[in-house]
């Protein structure tokens, strides 16, 4: 089809689409047109106006009632007012007499009005008052500072109306003066001894101004009513050429820029059933359909009005840039990694972008939109393409902007943030975690205020940084930008990754919680015991005197000194749990070295009742158990009692209780022992072996006799028991160990023989 058979407007037609089209992979030439097809017809469309109230109320504080309008304190007729002029708003015709004649006088100039609601009556202000609740209408309230009283309590006495006063006085002693100091009690000089004050925010009358209506009492409200009218745009269907693309183009454009279209002219006015007025305008449409052949693919764009702008579009440039589209899709198709592969090829596909024309003008118009306008960069593409292409394909393309100007033109700096953030979330994380060091699965509900808090302090950390972090975000990205051509620059966002930076320190922070827990639990290393070989290395490798020497050295953590322990095995630590918890009530049967389920149930109650980790291990558990009835100042060695030698003396004999682990007394025949400081007998006649019996009790009779008194009790309760070697003999063991370390002379040996013998007794002969 030649050229000269299409007419003006198909000429025009064609001219601008080969415009459009010509140079994205195809030549302008190369755009034939194959048919077309013009008409005429009547095209009608309508704006509906729906006529309503609108009340706007302001309130003041005292007096601001409105001549002719106010109503005093009557409410509810103020009210009532309100309500009659708002149907009349609504039903009067009368008051919208004016408005129409301003819209039969515009006629299509009219059509520009129906974009926002216009005025129809303006019915005027009216006021009333409102007392305040506050006040109750006095204008005046209780005084904060005395409660109404008019006098608050002295701060210089505390309310007791006097004080202590130390008063130095010098007085002559015979041979010399000499100053001493008194202490007297003196009256109060604010209170005058009375104890209270006139309090100063009221001046003593109790009362303060009503801060919420400023004194006045009251409030005034003010309302203000108008009638509006509402449009609504409607476009009725047609039947002619392109009548439904033609009507579907007048409703997206709306009155204002319908007349691009159709040259629409007001025809008649009336109301509907719903008391509507109902505005028709009409216009002639002229429409021409032309069929074009691009790339061997037959294509009919339809247009209307004298400027030919196209009402049906097909997606011409999905053909046209297939190679782009499918590049894009198979980069696109890696699923979470599509925005990683796009970015790999940031600088390959900003080249290929501008290349293509309209693609290099849709790039430039994505780079410009603001932040609410990136969420769906699709439409400017469409805007671009003047409708010639897929929503698909728009919202395909325009994604791979996006990644694309992040990557070549980046509005912000992440890893400038993520550089700021790791200061935070790192400390948040430690922090946390050593906090968490004591944390009880038996009471899990108590973890939740602290970690609240620590998470709410991470964050609370992230914003105190953040301004280090949009400093640095802009200068970095400022550089990078300026690699590209300033149409292609996008906007500075260098606040944008504060949210993903808190929410970064945040889940740090919860990290360190689950980690401190952790090992509490002993799952995984203690926080500090981890750290401790980095702080070492540190503070070794940092100057001497230096403030990271310092800080370091802060951190770190002295290693304890333990003394050594005597190793013992897994059975053997169980057994003797076991034997602890019967000798205390907390088990019953023989220890087996079996942690079944009584043996834990057993040492879940007694945690409980020493308020101990529920997940602390057996060593460390037994280790408590041995000194929590006799705790050491000092970490002590396992103890074996010691055993007096027997001497070759006739006179002498030796009485020796209990197992061989036990300790062999010498008691005299007849009862006599040497003296000491504390304690007067007989001399016992003892061998000087060294040991500390014999340098201390068997040397008295009292002592002699206390402690044999003991290992009675101690029999008593090995029997009771069952088994000769059984947490009575390891609670027997520290309790020697305790006293040999502990005790220095006759006196702390006699209470401690004393109470361990009425213990045993109470325990075991008594229960």
């Amino acid at each position: 089809m030649s050229i000269t058979q299409l007419g003006p407007h198909g000429k025009k037609l064609l001219q601008n689409l080969r415009h459009l089209f010509g140079g994205n992979h195809v030549h302008e030439n190369e755009i034939l047109p194959t048919n077309v097809l013009t008409e005429q017809y009547m095209a009608t469309a309508y704006v509906v106006w729906r006529f309503e109230h609108d009340i706007t109320t302001s309130t003041s504080k005292g007096n601001a009632s409105v001549a002719g309008g106010h109503f005093g304190y009557r409410t509810a007729d103020y009210q009532s007012h309100l309500q009659r002029l708002c149907q009349k708003a609504v039903r009067n015709r009368d008051i919208r007499g004016p408005f129409m004649q301003r819209v039969d006088a515009a006629r299509s100039g009219a059509l520009a009005c129906p974009s926002t609601a216009q005025p129809v009556h303006d019915f005027g202000s009216y006021s009333v008052f409102r007392q305040c609740g506050s006040c109750t209408g006095s204008g005046r309230i209780s005084c904060g500072g005395c409660s109404g009283r008019g006098k608050r309590t002295c701060g210089g006495c505390g309310g007791v109306g006097s004080h202590n006063e130390t008063v130095t006085h010098t007085r002559w002693n015979g041979r010399h003066n000499e100053t001493y100091s008194q202490t007297v009690r003196r009256t109060c000089p604010s209170c005058g001894g009375g104890g209270r004050v006139v309090c100063t925010s009221c001046g003593g009358s109790g009362k303060q101004t009503c801060g919420a209506c400023s004194g006045h009492g009251f409030f005034t409200d003010v309302s203000r009513v108008k009638a509006i009218a509402r449009p609504w745009w409607h476009v009725p269907k047609h039947t002619g050429l392109a009548a439904e693309a033609l009507v579907r183009a007048l409703e997206h454009r709306g009155p204002t820029s319908a007349q691009e279209l159709v040259p629409l002219d007001l025809a008649g006015t009336e109301y509907n059933e719903n008391d509507n007025w109902v505005v028709r305008y009409t216009g002639t449409a002229e429409i021409v359909e032309l069929g074009i052949d691009v790339v061997k693919t037959n294509y009919i764009v339809a247009a209307a009005g004298a400027n030919v702008i196209p009402i049906k579009t097909p997606p011409v440039f999905d053909q046209l840039l297939r190679y782009e589209l499918d590049h894009i899709a198979s980069l696109l198709n890696g699923g979470k990694r599509g925005r990683s592969n796009i970015r790999r090829q940031a600088k390959k596909l900003f080249a290929v972008f501008r290349s293509v024309p309209v693609l290099d003008e849709a790039l430039q118009n994505v780079a410009k939109l603001g932040k609410d306008a990136r969420e769906n960069p699709a439409p400017a593409i469409v805007r671009v393409a003047e409708g010639f292409i897929s929503g698909d394909a728009a919202t395909s393309i325009g994604t791979a902007f996006l990644h694309t100007l992040d990557k070549v033109s980046p509005a912000n700096s992440r890893a400038a943030w993520a550089i700021v953030a790791m200061f935070p979330a790192v400390a948040s994380f430690f922090s946390t975690a050593n906090r968490f060091t004591e944390f009880s699965p038996s009471n899990p509900w108590q973890a939740v205020v602290p970690l609240c808090f620590a998470v709410v302090a991470a964050a609370l950390a992230m914003l105190a940084v953040s301004p280090v972090g949009w400093l640095l975000s802009a200068t970095i990205s400022s550089l990078l930008r300026l690699k590209v051509p300033a149409e292609y620059r996008q906007r500075g966002r260098d606040w944008a990754p504060l949210k993903n930076a808190c929410f970064f320190t945040m889940s740090a922070s919860f990290a360190g919680a689950l980690y401190g827990a952790a090992g509490a639990m002993h799952w995984v290393p203690n926080i500090r015991d981890a750290t401790t070989p980095v702080v070492n290395y540190a503070v070794m490798h940092t100057a001497q005197g230096s403030e990271a020497n310092r800080f370091f050295a802060g951190l770190a953590t002295p290693a304890p000194v333990k003394a050594p322990i005597i190793a013992e095995s897994t059975v053997d630590t169980r057994r003797d749990v076991q034997r602890f918890l019967i000798a205390h009530g907390y088990l019953h049967g023989e220890p087996d070295g079996n942690l079944g389920s009584r043996t834990s149930a057993a040492i879940a109650r007694y945690e409980r009742h020493e308020n101990l980790n529920a997940w602390t291990p057996l060593p460390d558990l037994l280790a408590h158990m041995r000194t929590v009835t006799f705790p050491a100042s000092a970490a002590s060695t396992a103890f074996e009692p010691p055993v007096a030698t027997i001497a070759p003396n006739s006179n002498q004999n030796f009485v020796q209780t209990g197992s061989a682990r036990r300790s062999t007394i010498p008691v005299s025949t007849n009862g006599a022992a040497p003296t000491d400081k504390t304690d007067s007998g007989t001399v016992i006649p003892c061998s000087e072996d060294g040991t500390y019996f014999s340098r201390n009790v068997c040397k008295s009779a009292v002592l002699s006799a206390s402690y044999e008194r003991e290992i009675q009790e101690y029999e008593v309760a090995q029997r009771r028991i069952g088994a000769a070697d059984s947490g009575v003999r390891i609670e027997q063991e520290r309790w020697l160990e305790m006293v040999t370390r502990d005790c220095a002379d006759a006196q702390c040996l006699t209470s401690a023989f004393e109470k361990r013998t009425a213990d045993l007794n109470a325990r075991y002969r008594g229960g």
